[in-house]
């Protein structure tokens, strides 16, 4: 394969890449907006059971605390697709410039 084919294919690879890793996150913001629905109908329909000021606090504490462990959740887990994503787009990167590079340094070398 001539340095240009192994470019194009780089390329390919980095593009199949990003999209599965955009796919992935798109499917995770999905989620979490499903989610953050559900505990919005989830806290609200509980609203009429409160009937004094303390038991609003305790629902409103209650709904802050679910609210942010979600996103903390939601965060961590595009965290970790960020992550993984660019461990595997290094892992390509290094293996292209190491194909491209070696056989130069050999028909130098000759």
């Amino acid at each position: 394969m001539n340095p240009f084919e192994k470019q194009l294919q780089l390329g390919r690879e980095l593009f199949e890449l990003n999209a599965g890793a955009m796919r992935r996150m798109a499917e995770l913001d999905a989620d979490s907006f499903r989610t953050f629905v559900e505990t919005n109908q989830s806290f609200f329909a509980r609203l009429p059971e409160v009937k004094d000021l303390p038991g609003l606090v305790s629902l409103q504490r209650e709904y802050g605390e679910t609210v942010w462990n979600g996103a903390q959740n939601a965060l961590k887990a595009r965290g970790e697709i960020l992550r993984d994503s660019m461990g595997k787009a290094g892992e390509l990167v290094r293996g292209a410039y190491e194909a491209t590079v070696e056989p130069a340094a050999e028909q130098e070398a000759a």
